[in-house]
């Protein structure tokens, strides 16, 4: 893998940016209220806030989306959208779920271990993935498990941050979905990976030797 800076350039890489960018203006839009962060006690005036929030969560899938047709459509995949793309995504998500720490505190554990899984699971996929990639072996992008629970995990969120005066226990169950499609798909990531590191074992070795 080689990273050329010069590729911030094209567009679905400044797409990927931009779905940085737009992580900070979430959390203030989100968070905070005449200078101050904001707790889900009392949702009155501020319930437009936690509606722009959602709307920004909606515009960055759809710049996700459009990175990927429009890299794949006009042929422009590189290395540096290869990163680009997937650090966006996961810093998207978390941000997400920490702010959800704020709009449902009584389910906080939860939330806690929803956020955990998604750290364990990205950490594992970046280190299996820099592992198999060392010999050789492509891992062919996200899956569609994988995907799935992208999608589930987006729809969701957009209803939690979205919806003012959805009851906590709405958001329980929302949030137990989106923690079961998670752990699904981390457990689907792990079984290819087991089948991956089987065939690697019948592969001879980068330097020629078995």
């Amino acid at each position: 893998m080689k990273i050329n800076i010069r590729d911030i350039t094209k567009i679905p890489n400044l797409l990927s940016l931009l779905r940085i960018i737009l992580i900070p203006v979430f959390v203030i839009v989100f968070l905070w209220e005449n200078g101050e962060i904001r707790y889900n006690i009392d949702i009155g005036e501020e319930a437009n806030g936690y509606v722009i929030a959602a709307a920004i969560v909606v515009l960055s899938g759809l710049t996700d989306a459009a990175d990927g047709f429009i890299a794949r459509r006009f042929n422009m995949i590189t290395d540096l959208g290869k990163v680009l793309d997937p650090f966006a995504d996961k810093l998207t998500q978390a941000a997400v779920v920490v702010c959800l720490f704020f709009r449902y505190k009584e389910i906080w554990e939860l939330i806690a271990v929803l956020l955990a899984l998604i750290v364990v699971k990205e950490i594992t996929m970046l280190v299996m993935g820099m592992l198999f990639l060392k010999k050789g072996q492509d891992l062919g992008g996200a899956k569609w498990f994988g995907k799935l629970a992208t999608i589930v995990f987006y729809v969701l969120v957009i209803i939690l941050l979205g919806a003012p005066y959805l009851s906590t226990s709405a958001a329980f169950v929302m949030i137990l979905v989106m923690l079961g499609f998670t752990a699904l798909a981390f457990a689907l990531y792990l079984r290819e990976y087991y089948r991956l590191w089987r065939v690697s074992k019948e592969l001879p070795e980068p330097n020629g030797k078995d």
